[in-house]
Protein backbone atom coordinates (compact mmCIF):
# COMPACT_ATOMS: atom_id res chain seq x y z
CA UNK A 1 0.00 0.00 0.00
CA UNK A 2 2.87 2.35 0.85
CA UNK A 3 4.49 1.61 -2.52
CA UNK A 4 1.22 2.41 -4.31
CA UNK A 5 0.95 5.69 -2.39
CA UNK A 6 4.54 6.58 -3.37
CA UNK A 7 3.78 5.87 -7.04
CA UNK A 8 0.69 8.07 -6.90
CA UNK A 9 2.66 10.87 -5.27
CA UNK A 10 5.42 10.54 -7.88
CA UNK A 11 2.83 10.63 -10.66
CA UNK A 12 1.25 13.75 -9.13
CA UNK A 13 4.66 15.46 -8.97
CA UNK A 14 5.35 14.71 -12.62
CA UNK A 15 1.95 16.01 -13.69
CA UNK A 16 2.57 19.11 -11.57
CA UNK A 17 5.96 19.60 -13.23
CA UNK A 18 4.43 19.37 -16.72
CA UNK A 19 1.64 21.76 -15.73
CA UNK A 20 4.22 24.18 -14.28
CA UNK A 21 6.28 24.16 -17.48
CA UNK A 22 3.17 24.79 -19.58
CA UNK A 23 1.95 27.56 -17.24
CA UNK A 24 5.34 29.31 -17.11
CA UNK A 25 5.65 29.12 -20.89
CA UNK A 26 2.11 30.46 -21.31
CA UNK A 27 2.76 33.37 -18.92
CA UNK A 28 6.05 34.17 -20.65
CA UNK A 29 4.39 34.22 -24.07
CA UNK A 30 1.47 36.26 -22.71
CA UNK A 31 3.74 38.87 -21.10
CA UNK A 32 6.02 39.00 -24.14
CA UNK A 33 3.17 39.42 -26.63
CA UNK A 34 1.31 41.94 -24.48
CA UNK A 35 4.54 43.88 -23.95
CA UNK A 36 5.23 43.86 -27.68
CA UNK A 37 1.66 44.95 -28.43
CA UNK A 38 1.79 47.90 -26.02
CA UNK A 39 5.28 48.84 -27.24
CA UNK A 40 4.14 48.94 -30.86
CA UNK A 41 1.01 50.85 -29.90
CA UNK A 42 3.00 53.38 -27.87
CA UNK A 43 5.57 53.79 -30.62
CA UNK A 44 2.80 54.49 -33.14
CA UNK A 45 1.24 57.01 -30.80
CA UNK A 46 4.60 58.78 -30.30
CA UNK A 47 5.23 58.92 -34.04
CA UNK A 48 1.76 60.32 -34.65
CA UNK A 49 2.22 62.91 -31.89
CA UNK A 50 5.58 63.92 -33.39
CA UNK A 51 3.91 64.40 -36.78
CA UNK A 52 1.18 66.46 -35.12
CA UNK A 53 3.77 68.72 -33.47
CA UNK A 54 5.56 69.18 -36.79
CA UNK A 55 2.34 70.06 -38.56
CA UNK A 56 1.21 72.51 -35.86
CA UNK A 57 4.58 74.28 -35.90
CA UNK A 58 4.63 74.46 -39.69
CA UNK A 59 1.03 75.74 -39.76
CA UNK A 60 1.82 78.45 -37.21
CA UNK A 61 4.73 79.75 -39.31
CA UNK A 62 2.73 79.48 -42.54
CA UNK A 63 -0.17 81.57 -41.21
CA UNK A 64 2.25 84.30 -40.15
CA UNK A 65 3.75 84.40 -43.66
CA UNK A 66 0.36 84.47 -45.38
CA UNK A 67 -1.25 87.06 -43.04
CA UNK A 68 1.72 89.44 -43.32
CA UNK A 69 0.61 91.09 -46.58
CA UNK A 70 -2.96 89.75 -46.74
CA UNK A 71 -5.73 92.31 -47.23
CA UNK A 72 -8.83 90.37 -48.31
CA UNK A 73 -9.06 86.61 -48.58
CA UNK A 74 -12.04 86.78 -50.84
CA UNK A 75 -10.53 89.20 -53.38
CA UNK A 76 -9.63 87.21 -56.53
CA UNK A 77 -6.90 89.69 -57.28
CA UNK A 78 -4.94 88.57 -54.23
CA UNK A 79 -5.33 84.84 -54.94
CA UNK A 80 -2.36 84.78 -57.29
CA UNK A 81 -0.05 86.12 -54.58
CA UNK A 82 -1.52 83.73 -51.99
CA UNK A 83 -1.07 80.80 -54.40
CA UNK A 84 2.64 81.62 -54.78
CA UNK A 85 3.04 81.61 -51.00
CA UNK A 86 1.15 78.33 -50.72
CA UNK A 87 3.36 76.77 -53.42
CA UNK A 88 6.48 77.82 -51.53
CA UNK A 89 5.12 76.33 -48.32
CA UNK A 90 4.12 73.16 -50.22
CA UNK A 91 7.50 72.54 -51.77
CA UNK A 92 9.54 73.78 -48.82
CA UNK A 93 7.93 71.35 -46.36
CA UNK A 94 7.26 68.43 -48.73
CA UNK A 95 3.51 68.48 -48.03
CA UNK A 96 0.97 66.53 -50.03
CA UNK A 97 -1.35 69.54 -50.38
CA UNK A 98 -1.66 73.11 -49.10
CA UNK A 99 -4.86 75.12 -49.59
CA UNK A 100 -7.29 77.53 -47.93
CA UNK A 101 -10.99 76.83 -47.35
CA UNK A 102 -13.84 79.04 -46.25
CA UNK A 103 -16.19 78.25 -43.32
CA UNK A 104 -18.40 76.29 -45.74
CA UNK A 105 -15.54 73.86 -46.50
CA UNK A 106 -15.12 75.19 -50.06
CA UNK A 107 -11.60 75.67 -51.45
CA UNK A 108 -10.64 79.32 -51.95
CA UNK A 109 -7.02 78.94 -53.06
CA UNK A 110 -4.85 75.84 -53.67
CA UNK A 111 -1.13 75.65 -54.20
CA UNK A 112 -2.02 73.80 -57.39
CA UNK A 113 -4.56 75.72 -59.44
CA UNK A 114 -5.67 72.54 -61.23
CA UNK A 115 -6.92 71.09 -57.92
CA UNK A 116 -8.94 74.07 -56.72
CA UNK A 117 -12.17 72.60 -58.08
CA UNK A 118 -11.50 69.10 -56.66
CA UNK A 119 -14.04 67.90 -54.13
CA UNK A 120 -12.60 66.95 -50.74
CA UNK A 121 -15.36 65.04 -48.99
CA UNK A 122 -13.11 63.92 -46.13
CA UNK A 123 -13.11 67.52 -44.84
CA UNK A 124 -16.58 66.86 -43.44
CA UNK A 125 -15.06 64.14 -41.27
CA UNK A 126 -12.81 66.79 -39.69
CA UNK A 127 -15.59 69.29 -39.03
CA UNK A 128 -14.70 69.41 -35.32
CA UNK A 129 -11.07 70.29 -36.03
CA UNK A 130 -12.09 72.87 -38.68
CA UNK A 131 -14.51 74.48 -36.22
CA UNK A 132 -11.68 74.71 -33.67
CA UNK A 133 -9.49 76.38 -36.29
CA UNK A 134 -12.26 78.90 -37.10
CA UNK A 135 -12.36 79.68 -33.37
CA UNK A 136 -8.63 80.45 -33.42
CA UNK A 137 -6.95 77.13 -32.44
CA UNK A 138 -4.50 75.25 -34.66
CA UNK A 139 -5.67 71.61 -34.66
CA UNK A 140 -4.30 68.41 -36.25
CA UNK A 141 -6.76 65.81 -37.59
CA UNK A 142 -6.80 62.11 -36.98
CA UNK A 143 -5.06 59.77 -39.43
CA UNK A 144 -6.84 59.47 -42.79
CA UNK A 145 -6.56 56.65 -45.31
CA UNK A 146 -7.61 57.27 -48.90
CA UNK A 147 -6.95 54.65 -51.62
CA UNK A 148 -4.48 52.95 -49.31
CA UNK A 149 -2.49 56.15 -48.63
CA UNK A 150 -2.14 57.50 -45.09
CA UNK A 151 -2.03 61.24 -44.40
CA UNK A 152 -2.78 63.76 -41.67
CA UNK A 153 -4.11 67.28 -41.98
CA UNK A 154 -3.58 70.39 -39.85
CA UNK A 155 -6.05 73.24 -39.73
CA UNK A 156 -4.94 76.79 -38.83
CA UNK A 157 -7.00 80.02 -38.72
CA UNK A 158 -6.20 82.81 -41.20
CA UNK A 159 -7.58 86.31 -40.61
CA UNK A 160 -7.15 89.00 -43.26
CA UNK A 161 -6.84 92.75 -42.73
CA UNK A 162 -10.59 93.18 -43.14
CA UNK A 163 -11.30 90.63 -40.39
CA UNK A 164 -12.44 87.78 -42.64
CA UNK A 165 -11.66 84.29 -41.33
CA UNK A 166 -10.65 81.20 -43.32
CA UNK A 167 -8.77 77.99 -42.61
CA UNK A 168 -5.32 77.00 -43.89
CA UNK A 169 -5.16 73.27 -44.61
CA UNK A 170 -1.86 71.41 -44.90
CA UNK A 171 -1.78 67.68 -45.61
CA UNK A 172 1.31 65.59 -44.82
CA UNK A 173 2.10 62.07 -45.95
CA UNK A 174 2.05 59.55 -43.08
CA UNK A 175 3.22 56.49 -45.01
CA UNK A 176 5.88 55.79 -42.38
CA UNK A 177 3.03 54.74 -40.08
CA UNK A 178 2.60 51.71 -42.37
CA UNK A 179 5.60 50.29 -40.57
CA UNK A 180 3.56 50.27 -37.36
CA UNK A 181 0.77 48.43 -39.17
CA UNK A 182 3.28 45.88 -40.46
CA UNK A 183 4.67 45.48 -36.96
CA UNK A 184 1.16 45.03 -35.61
CA UNK A 185 0.27 42.40 -38.22
CA UNK A 186 3.55 40.63 -37.56
CA UNK A 187 2.78 40.72 -33.85
CA UNK A 188 -0.63 39.12 -34.40
CA UNK A 189 0.90 36.39 -36.56
CA UNK A 190 3.69 35.87 -34.03
CA UNK A 191 1.21 35.64 -31.15
CA UNK A 192 -0.91 33.11 -32.99
CA UNK A 193 2.18 31.10 -33.93
CA UNK A 194 3.56 31.17 -30.39
CA UNK A 195 0.31 29.94 -28.87
CA UNK A 196 0.05 27.22 -31.50
CA UNK A 197 3.57 26.20 -30.51
CA UNK A 198 2.47 26.25 -26.88
CA UNK A 199 -0.37 23.87 -27.73
CA UNK A 200 2.11 21.64 -29.58
CA UNK A 201 4.52 21.79 -26.63
CA UNK A 202 1.71 20.86 -24.23
CA UNK A 203 0.64 17.94 -26.40
CA UNK A 204 4.28 16.82 -26.73
CA UNK A 205 4.90 17.00 -22.98
CA UNK A 206 1.73 15.04 -22.26
CA UNK A 207 2.72 12.43 -24.84
CA UNK A 208 6.24 12.27 -23.42
CA UNK A 209 4.90 11.91 -19.89
CA UNK A 210 2.54 9.10 -20.92
CA UNK A 211 5.37 7.40 -22.80
CA UNK A 212 7.64 7.79 -19.80
CA UNK A 213 5.02 6.40 -17.43
CA UNK A 214 4.33 3.52 -19.80
CA UNK A 215 8.05 2.78 -20.11
CA UNK A 216 8.49 2.97 -16.35
CA UNK A 217 5.53 0.65 -15.83
CA UNK A 218 7.03 -1.79 -18.31
CA UNK A 219 10.38 -1.52 -16.54
CA UNK A 220 8.78 -2.22 -13.19
CA UNK A 221 6.89 -5.14 -14.70
CA UNK A 222 10.13 -6.45 -16.19
CA UNK A 223 11.77 -6.23 -12.79
CA UNK A 224 8.87 -8.06 -11.18
CA UNK A 225 8.93 -10.68 -13.91
CA UNK A 226 12.68 -11.07 -13.55
CA UNK A 227 12.30 -11.61 -9.80
CA UNK A 228 9.40 -14.00 -10.33
CA UNK A 229 11.36 -15.74 -13.06
CA UNK A 230 14.28 -16.35 -10.73
CA UNK A 231 11.93 -17.56 -8.03
CA UNK A 232 10.02 -19.67 -10.59
CA UNK A 233 13.23 -21.23 -11.90
CA UNK A 234 14.28 -22.14 -8.37
CA UNK A 235 10.86 -23.58 -7.54
CA UNK A 236 10.68 -25.40 -10.88
CA UNK A 237 13.91 -27.22 -10.16
CA UNK A 238 12.71 -28.03 -6.67
CA UNK A 239 9.33 -29.30 -7.98
CA UNK A 240 10.73 -31.32 -10.87
CA UNK A 241 12.59 -33.81 -8.68
CA UNK A 242 9.58 -34.71 -6.45
CA UNK A 243 7.44 -35.01 -9.61
CA UNK A 244 9.86 -37.58 -10.98
CA UNK A 245 9.64 -39.53 -7.73
CA UNK A 246 5.81 -39.31 -7.72
CA UNK A 247 5.62 -40.58 -11.31
CA UNK A 248 8.00 -43.45 -10.62
CA UNK A 249 6.05 -44.38 -7.48
CA UNK A 250 2.78 -44.18 -9.41
CA UNK A 251 4.11 -46.49 -12.10
CA UNK A 252 5.32 -49.00 -9.48
CA UNK A 253 1.98 -48.90 -7.67
CA UNK A 254 0.12 -49.37 -10.93
CA UNK A 255 2.14 -52.45 -11.85
CA UNK A 256 1.77 -53.86 -8.35
CA UNK A 257 -1.85 -53.21 -7.51
CA UNK A 258 -3.81 -52.48 -10.71
CA UNK A 259 -5.95 -55.25 -12.12
CA UNK A 260 -5.25 -55.43 -15.89
CA UNK A 261 -8.82 -56.51 -16.54
CA UNK A 262 -10.24 -53.66 -14.46
CA UNK A 263 -8.07 -50.48 -14.81
CA UNK A 264 -8.33 -47.92 -12.05
CA UNK A 265 -8.88 -44.32 -13.24
CA UNK A 266 -7.01 -42.93 -10.23
CA UNK A 267 -3.69 -43.93 -11.80
CA UNK A 268 -4.63 -42.03 -14.98
CA UNK A 269 -5.51 -38.96 -12.92
CA UNK A 270 -2.10 -39.07 -11.30
CA UNK A 271 -0.28 -39.21 -14.63
CA UNK A 272 -2.47 -36.43 -16.12
CA UNK A 273 -1.72 -34.12 -13.20
CA UNK A 274 1.97 -34.95 -13.38
CA UNK A 275 2.00 -34.01 -17.07
CA UNK A 276 0.15 -30.76 -16.29
CA UNK A 277 2.62 -29.88 -13.56
CA UNK A 278 5.53 -30.74 -15.84
CA UNK A 279 4.11 -28.44 -18.50
CA UNK A 280 3.76 -25.68 -15.90
CA UNK A 281 7.35 -26.20 -14.73
CA UNK A 282 8.61 -26.07 -18.31
CA UNK A 283 6.69 -22.84 -18.91
CA UNK A 284 8.25 -21.24 -15.85
CA UNK A 285 11.71 -22.32 -16.95
CA UNK A 286 11.15 -21.11 -20.51
CA UNK A 287 9.94 -17.71 -19.29
CA UNK A 288 12.77 -17.24 -16.81
CA UNK A 289 15.61 -17.83 -19.27
CA UNK A 290 16.41 -16.84 -22.82
CA UNK A 291 15.49 -19.51 -25.37
CA UNK A 292 18.53 -21.27 -26.83
CA UNK A 293 17.98 -22.02 -30.53
CA UNK A 294 19.25 -25.08 -32.35
CA UNK A 295 18.33 -24.07 -35.87
CA UNK A 296 18.30 -25.83 -39.18
CA UNK A 297 16.28 -25.57 -42.41
CA UNK A 298 12.84 -27.17 -42.08
CA UNK A 299 9.63 -27.21 -44.05
CA UNK A 300 7.14 -25.39 -41.86
CA UNK A 301 4.32 -27.56 -43.21
CA UNK A 302 5.97 -30.67 -41.73
CA UNK A 303 6.35 -29.01 -38.32
CA UNK A 304 2.68 -28.00 -38.31
CA UNK A 305 1.57 -31.48 -39.36
CA UNK A 306 3.59 -33.01 -36.53
CA UNK A 307 1.98 -30.58 -34.03
CA UNK A 308 -1.47 -31.48 -35.37
CA UNK A 309 -0.81 -35.17 -34.81
CA UNK A 310 0.34 -34.49 -31.25
CA UNK A 311 -2.75 -32.38 -30.64
CA UNK A 312 -5.16 -34.95 -32.08
CA UNK A 313 -3.61 -37.69 -29.96
CA UNK A 314 -4.56 -35.75 -26.83
CA UNK A 315 -7.96 -34.45 -27.99
CA UNK A 316 -9.20 -37.74 -29.52
CA UNK A 317 -10.90 -36.14 -32.52
CA UNK A 318 -13.12 -33.74 -30.55
CA UNK A 319 -12.07 -30.83 -32.79
CA UNK A 320 -11.70 -30.85 -36.56
CA UNK A 321 -8.49 -29.33 -37.91
CA UNK A 322 -8.18 -28.15 -41.50
CA UNK A 323 -4.65 -27.44 -42.75
CA UNK A 324 -4.35 -25.36 -45.91
CA UNK A 325 -0.81 -25.18 -47.29
CA UNK A 326 -0.20 -24.54 -50.99
CA UNK A 327 3.56 -24.90 -51.11
CA UNK A 328 6.48 -25.79 -48.94
CA UNK A 329 7.83 -23.07 -46.67
CA UNK A 330 11.50 -23.52 -45.81
CA UNK A 331 12.49 -21.62 -42.68
CA UNK A 332 15.59 -21.66 -40.56
CA UNK A 333 14.28 -22.39 -37.09
CA UNK A 334 14.42 -24.58 -34.02
CA UNK A 335 11.98 -27.34 -34.95
CA UNK A 336 11.13 -28.37 -31.38
CA UNK A 337 10.42 -24.80 -30.25
CA UNK A 338 8.23 -23.96 -33.26
CA UNK A 339 6.43 -27.28 -32.77
CA UNK A 340 5.81 -26.22 -29.18
CA UNK A 341 4.42 -22.84 -30.31
CA UNK A 342 1.99 -24.41 -32.80
CA UNK A 343 0.87 -27.04 -30.30
CA UNK A 344 0.34 -24.38 -27.64
CA UNK A 345 -1.76 -22.27 -30.03
CA UNK A 346 -3.86 -25.31 -30.92
CA UNK A 347 -4.42 -26.11 -27.25
CA UNK A 348 -5.48 -22.51 -26.53
CA UNK A 349 -7.84 -22.54 -29.50
CA UNK A 350 -9.40 -25.82 -28.38
CA UNK A 351 -9.94 -24.48 -24.87
CA UNK A 352 -11.83 -21.49 -26.31
CA UNK A 353 -14.23 -23.79 -28.19
CA UNK A 354 -17.21 -24.62 -26.01
CA UNK A 355 -19.24 -26.84 -28.39
CA UNK A 356 -18.45 -30.35 -29.59
CA UNK A 357 -18.43 -29.35 -33.26
CA UNK A 358 -15.40 -27.12 -32.93
CA UNK A 359 -13.26 -26.30 -35.95
CA UNK A 360 -9.72 -25.01 -36.22
CA UNK A 361 -8.36 -23.89 -39.58
CA UNK A 362 -4.65 -23.46 -40.16
CA UNK A 363 -3.40 -21.52 -43.18
CA UNK A 364 0.20 -21.40 -44.29
CA UNK A 365 0.80 -18.26 -46.39
CA UNK A 366 3.63 -16.29 -47.90
CA UNK A 367 3.61 -12.61 -46.91
CA UNK A 368 5.80 -9.64 -47.81
CA UNK A 369 6.51 -7.16 -45.02
CA UNK A 370 8.40 -4.17 -46.37
CA UNK A 371 11.31 -5.67 -48.29
CA UNK A 372 11.40 -9.13 -46.69
CA UNK A 373 9.34 -12.26 -47.27
CA UNK A 374 7.85 -14.13 -44.32
CA UNK A 375 5.96 -17.33 -43.83
CA UNK A 376 2.66 -16.71 -42.06
CA UNK A 377 0.99 -19.38 -39.94
CA UNK A 378 -2.61 -18.34 -39.28
CA UNK A 379 -4.74 -20.30 -36.81
CA UNK A 380 -8.49 -19.58 -36.68
CA UNK A 381 -11.11 -21.08 -34.38
CA UNK A 382 -14.86 -20.76 -33.97
CA UNK A 383 -14.70 -20.30 -30.22
CA UNK A 384 -15.68 -17.40 -27.97
CA UNK A 385 -12.90 -15.05 -29.06
CA UNK A 386 -11.05 -12.55 -26.88
CA UNK A 387 -13.00 -10.53 -24.32
CA UNK A 388 -10.34 -7.83 -23.83
CA UNK A 389 -7.60 -6.40 -26.02
CA UNK A 390 -6.26 -9.35 -28.02
CA UNK A 391 -2.64 -8.28 -27.55
CA UNK A 392 -2.96 -8.74 -23.77
CA UNK A 393 -2.94 -12.51 -24.18
CA UNK A 394 0.82 -12.42 -24.80
CA UNK A 395 1.50 -10.80 -21.42
CA UNK A 396 2.89 -13.13 -18.75
CA UNK A 397 0.31 -14.42 -16.23
CA UNK A 398 -2.58 -12.93 -18.22
CA UNK A 399 -5.40 -15.47 -18.54
CA UNK A 400 -9.19 -15.50 -18.70
CA UNK A 401 -9.44 -19.20 -17.90
CA UNK A 402 -10.13 -20.64 -14.48
CA UNK A 403 -7.18 -22.96 -14.90
CA UNK A 404 -3.71 -22.18 -16.14
CA UNK A 405 -1.07 -19.57 -15.36
CA UNK A 406 -1.14 -17.51 -18.56
CA UNK A 407 2.47 -18.36 -19.39
CA UNK A 408 2.03 -20.40 -22.58
CA UNK A 409 1.43 -17.52 -25.00
CA UNK A 410 4.10 -15.36 -23.33
CA UNK A 411 6.59 -18.17 -23.89
CA UNK A 412 5.37 -18.54 -27.48
CA UNK A 413 5.97 -14.84 -28.12
CA UNK A 414 9.50 -15.11 -26.72
CA UNK A 415 10.22 -18.03 -29.04
CA UNK A 416 8.83 -16.30 -32.16
CA UNK A 417 10.63 -13.02 -31.42
CA UNK A 418 13.86 -14.94 -30.77
CA UNK A 419 13.51 -16.25 -34.34
CA UNK A 420 13.15 -12.70 -35.65
CA UNK A 421 9.42 -13.09 -36.20
CA UNK A 422 6.17 -11.46 -35.12
CA UNK A 423 3.09 -12.85 -33.41
CA UNK A 424 -0.31 -11.15 -33.20
CA UNK A 425 -3.94 -11.89 -32.41
CA UNK A 426 -7.41 -10.54 -33.17
CA UNK A 427 -11.08 -11.46 -33.04
CA UNK A 428 -12.86 -12.80 -36.09
CA UNK A 429 -15.76 -10.76 -37.43
CA UNK A 430 -17.92 -13.90 -37.55
CA UNK A 431 -16.92 -15.04 -34.05
CA UNK A 432 -13.88 -16.79 -32.75
CA UNK A 433 -10.26 -15.74 -32.78
CA UNK A 434 -7.28 -15.53 -35.11
CA UNK A 435 -3.68 -15.90 -34.02
CA UNK A 436 -0.91 -15.62 -36.58
CA UNK A 437 2.84 -15.60 -36.44
CA UNK A 438 5.45 -14.73 -39.05
CA UNK A 439 8.87 -16.28 -39.53
CA UNK A 440 11.51 -15.04 -42.01
CA UNK A 441 11.81 -17.20 -45.13
CA UNK A 442 15.05 -18.51 -46.47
Amino acid sequence: MQNNFSNQRLLFRRKLAVASVVLVTFLFLLVFNLGSYFFVKRMGRHLEEALNDRLVTAASLATQIIEKDLTNLYDPAEHSLIRILLSQIHSGNDFEAVYIINPNFNVLVDSRIDLEMTSRGYLREDSTEITSALNGTITASRLHTVAGNHFKSVYAPIIDFDGNTAVLVMEANAAFLDIISWFRRGLYIGSLTSFLLLIFLTAYLLWAMRLFLKTEAQLQQSRRLAAMGQMGATMAHEIRNPLGIIKSTSDVLRERYQNPEKPDELFSYINDEIRRLNRLVNDFLSLSREPVLHTDDYDLKDIISMAIRSFEAENRGRIKIDLQAREEMIVNCDRDLIHRVVLNLLLNASQAIESNNGEIRIQLLRERIRTKYFSCVQIEDNGVGFKDDAQNIFEPFYTTKTKGTGLGLAVSRNIIEKHGGIIEAENRASGGAIVRFFLPLK
